[in-house]
């Protein structure tokens, strides 16, 4: 995709993406790697992260690294966040992009892929956010003397939720569950995350064309369509464009604890 931001706009700076390996995270690593960041690949499909490796680095200043890991894992993720401290020296932002859908009705619905749901979305949310900041970010406000950090460097977290975390949607208590809870983290993140003065915000798309979405014969797309102002289903490249634009601190400066609807005009909040 083309670039959004001024070329090089975040030269030196680290950035975790996670599912990575195809859809919005793939858009998503590939656009922050195209304005100059060192992407971190996380996915649980190492072949999969490997040809998203090579793909964006065509368009790369730097090469991305590759961690292959379940996000549900606390030892992955802690591992994960390491080894890009280890390789980079910084972590200067996460996105939290990985997710899964098990949908069927309530009635139908297994406990077992109620907690799979949950855990993806909102255990790896927080892990992430968990380790990044136990590992990092809270060692340097504690070596600064539980005072404010003040050394000027890019922080961020940006988690994903949907529009439907506010809409609901029939089959999927546990997506939309997960969703709004991730909103209620994101919110609390950015509070807590103040003293590292790292801003913490959501967006929550709508129907987005996605591997997600294939399952959905093509007559649901075309009403999903129909359904918003814009008249279409976005692209990765549309969330990913956002992402760009709440990474950076000379845009988005002044904005965390927010969740911005990115969903086309199909629920205005």
């Amino acid at each position: 995709m083309a670039r959004v931001l001024r070329e090089g706009a975040f030269e030196g700076e680290t950035h975790i993406v996670t599912g990575a390996g195809q859809g919005i995270g793939n858009a998503v690593a590939t656009a922050l790697a195209e304005h100059g960041a060192q992407v971190v690949l996380v996915d649980l499909d190492l072949g999969r992260l490997e040809e998203a490796q090579a793909e964006i680095a065509k368009v790369a200043s730097v090469k991305p690294l590759v961690v292959a890991a379940n996000v549900t894992s606390e030892d992955d993720v802690k591992k994960a966040v390491a080894s890009a401290l280890e390789a980079t020296g910084a972590v200067n932002g996460v996105v939290n992009v990985a997710g899964i859908t098990k949908d069927a009705r309530i009635a139908k619905k297994s406990f077992d892929d109620f907690k799979a749901v949950m855990a993806v979305h909102v255990h790896g949310t927080f892990l992430f956010t968990r380790e990044v900041a136990a590992q990092h970010w809270h060692p340097l406000f504690k070596a600064n003397g539980n005072e404010p950090l003040s050394d000027g460097a890019n922080r961020f977290i940006i988690n994903f939720s949907s529009v439907s975390a506010r809409n609901g949607n029939v089959g999927q208590i546990d997506y939309t569950a997960a969703k709004g809870a991730i909103e209620s983290m994101t919110k609390t993140t950015a509070r807590e995350f103040a003293g590292y003065r790292a801003r913490v915000n959501a967006i929550a798309p709508g129907p987005v064309n996605t591997p997600m979405l294939a399952a959905v014969p093509e007559a649901g797309i075309q009403a999903m369509a129909r359904s918003t102002l814009t008249g279409f289903v976005a692209e990765p490249s549309h969330m990913a464009s956002m992402i760009c634009v709440l990474a950076d601190p000379k845009i988005s400066g002044y904005v965390t604890g927010e969740v911005m609807q990115v969903n086309g005009g199909l629920y205005l909040d």
